[in-house]
């Protein structure tokens, strides 16, 4: 077991040429520095590698009984260790807290010494109702420091139904909250995040588009109306610095059309997630849309001055297989219409399930895609992409299934999609009429060993579950979630981090029970597994303090961090909240380094206008460490 707050005060990197952080920094540590320590990784055993800790957590029935599916883990109150941020789906619901026992949708959960959550939802003011009162309506969170003082601050977005007949609207929108770094929240006056309208706020991501130093906010939205066509514009805030924004959409070509332009691929799309990461290596944050409604997905490149969406050029829009002729619905209109020859259906035929001229054109023979999640799975310097996807055995092979999405690494921009065979992510259906119901997923190394795995959330179809697919050295995959203990039913959304500051990277999953069915289990609560194996492996945890305004963004939000141990070099981005409803990962970066015991080079490039640069070698193994840009040094922070 490692230490969890044991701080080296000296620091290890030397300053960096220049005040901006543009110069670099090298140093193997003083003679008084911390302790070389080594792990020697064992192979991975018939397991398992997870624990289902969510009792001696006090989630349970018994304790906190803590229930939803929309999670975020952050460090709220800078202990070191991430929190807990939970949203349950209801409608527009605002807490009822005069009922016995109160009746939460949401909650704020601070961490206590990496061993149990404590509830410190009303003391937070997280979910204060501008005007007054506690429980505002809320759909999922996301953090950054958008002030540039030191401390997290919270983005809220609440899904309005603009149909009539919908729940009654307790009149909440979208919010912007200030942190004060022990876990409290304010409401930020006239953010320009709120609005009247209706809006279905699905989604959102921070980032720093024009590398000002100030955190932006791009926020994704949903159909007007769920079951009609037209949908709601996405949104791009450019921050001000002060915890206000500014639209600025239109002004740096991000607008599409409103219920027109399907065919040319301008139109609005019912967006499910939001992603911002550096794809094409440039320097600055590009934003890729998840697309619902088996519409093409979006991928607009930033340029510096405006946007582009080049999905179509990349590969990212669709997988290009639009051949629906196994489409058991298109195979009831032909039986029904006449005008065309196909197989009988294998389903009883809905009227109306089918329509020519619109579901058998390209733009609606893409994906259900919920998420979209960036990373470098390869370890080639570039970023990837994994879309968790929702497809049906009936609707056929023109429906994208969940898949990896390769960047060649090239110039125009492009990725190669392998098969989700040939790179062993596929999975075994047993019945006929099978479905996957993937909605979020998440990169991460859960055994440490400088390979990035992907763990998937099946959602709540019966026949579906979370799926973990190991990494293996020529960089295809094998499934193991039954091995690892981690084969949760309804598993639905999830965060990764080091909850208990052990050195590995555990996994919170909220259990969603809209289907369900005869095999259950039925209960809602989130669920929290511990990863057993990962600290048996050799790790760094690196946490980023950018300079603020003049240079990165406080949280660095957009910085990549490049290490190279064992002759080998992974690449991180500081995310800021991603994919469907608000999912967000704490943002301090894990490494696993295998049997390596040091770091022999680590780089930090900074999202600031320069890509300022800061560069450390002979960095020890097993510790957290953070990196200041405006001093330009390294500090060991807790370890073994």
């Amino acid at each position: 077991m490692y230490s969890k707050l044991f701080l080296f005060l000296f620091a290890v990197g030397l300053p960096a040429v220049g005040c901006n952080g543009n110069g670099s920094s090298s140093d193997s540590g003083p003679p008084d520095g911390p302790p070389r320590i080594c792990n020697t990784p064992p192979a991975l055993t018939a397991g398992p590698y997870f624990k289902d800790v969510t009792k001696a957590w006090g989630l349970d029935q018994d304790g906190l009984a803590i229930e939803g599916i929309r999670l975020a883990t952050a460090d709220l109150d800078e202990d070191s260790l991430p929190d807990l941020v939970v949203h349950k789906v209801g409608n527009n619901n605002r807490d009822d807290l005069g009922a016995t026992p109160p009746k939460r949708y949401r909650h704020l959960l601070l961490n206590e010494k990496g061993a149990a959550f404590r509830d410190h939802t009303d003391g937070s003011g997280l979910f204060a109702i501008r005007g007054g009162g506690l429980g505002r309506s809320s759909h999922f969170a996301i953090f950054a420091d958008v002030n540039n003082d030191g401390h997290l601050d919270a983005f809220t977005g609440t899904y309005v139904n603009a149909d009539s007949s919908a729940a009654p609207d307790p009149g909440d929108r979208n919010e912007l909250l200030l942190g004060d770094g022990k876990g409290g929240f304010k409401l930020a006056p006239q953010s320009g995040l709120s609005h009247k309208e209706k809006y279905s706020t699905t989604s959102a991501a921070f980032l720093d588009y024009d590398r000002d130093g100030n955190i932006d906010l791009f926020v994704g939205f949903f159909y007007e109306i769920y079951g009609y066509l037209p949908a709601n514009q996405d949104r791009l805030y450019r921050g001000n610095g002060d915890g206000t924004f500014t639209d600025v959409t239109d002004q740096l070509g991000l607008t599409t059309q409103r219920n027109a332009g399907f065919a040319e691929g301008t139109n609005s799309r019912p967006t499910y997630g939001v992603t911002a990461c550096d794809v094409d290596g440039d320097g600055d944050t590009d934003l890729l849309v998840s697309a619902y409604g088996r519409q093409w997905n979006m991928l607009w490149r930033n340029d510096g001055s405006k946007f582009t969406n080049v999905a179509p050029q990349s590969g990212f829009d669709a997988d290009g297989l639009v051949d629906y002729k196994d489409n058991e619905f298109y195979k009831c209109y032909c039986q029904s219409s006449g005008s065309c020859t196909a197989a009988p259906p294998k389903l009883s035929c809905t009227v109306g399930s089918w329509t020519a001229g619109s579901d058998d054109q390209p733009w609606r023979l893409g994906g259900n895609t919920f998420s979209t999640v960036c990373g470098d799975f390869d370890n080639d310097g570039d970023m990837d992409l994994y879309n968790a996807e929702i497809q049906h055995w009936h609707i056929g092979l023109s429906s994208d299934p969940s898949q990896m999405l390769v960047n060649s690494g090239k110039s125009p921009l492009s990725f190669q999609r392998p098969g989700t065979q040939a790179m062993g992510l596929d999975r075994e259906h047993k019945t006929t009429d099978w479905n996957e119901g993937d909605i979020s997923a998440a990169l991460f190394d859960f055994d440490a060993d400088g390979l990035q795995d992907v763990i998937v959330m099946g959602s709540d179809y019966p026949d579906t579950r979370t799926l973990l697919y190991h990494q293996k050295a020529d960089h295809t995959f094998e499934e193991l979630a039954v091995i690892a203990g981690i084969d949760h039913k309804r598993g639905q959304e999830l965060s990764v981090a080091d909850l208990d500051g052990d050195g590995d990277l555990d996994v919170l999953l909220g259990t969603s029970t809209m289907r369900p069915d005869a095999t259950g289990p039925f209960e809602a609560q989130v669920h929290l597994y511990e990863n057993l194996v990962g600290s048996k492996s050799n790790w760094l945890k690196v946490r980023l303090v950018g300079s603020g305004k003049g240079g990165a963004n406080h949280a660095a939000v957009g910085a990549w961090v490049k290490v190279t141990a064992g002759g080998t070099t992974q690449l991180r981005e500081v995310g800021g909240g991603h994919g469907h409803f608000g999912l967000q990962h704490d943002l301090v970066l894990h490494f696993g380094l295998g049997s390596s015991c040091e770091v022999e080079q680590l780089e930090v490039i900074w999202p600031d206008k320069q890509n300022s640069r800061s560069t450390f070698q002979g960095v020890n193994a097993n510790y957290l460490i953070e990196i200041e840009q405006q001093s330009g040094a390294l500090r060991y922070v807790t370890g073994q």
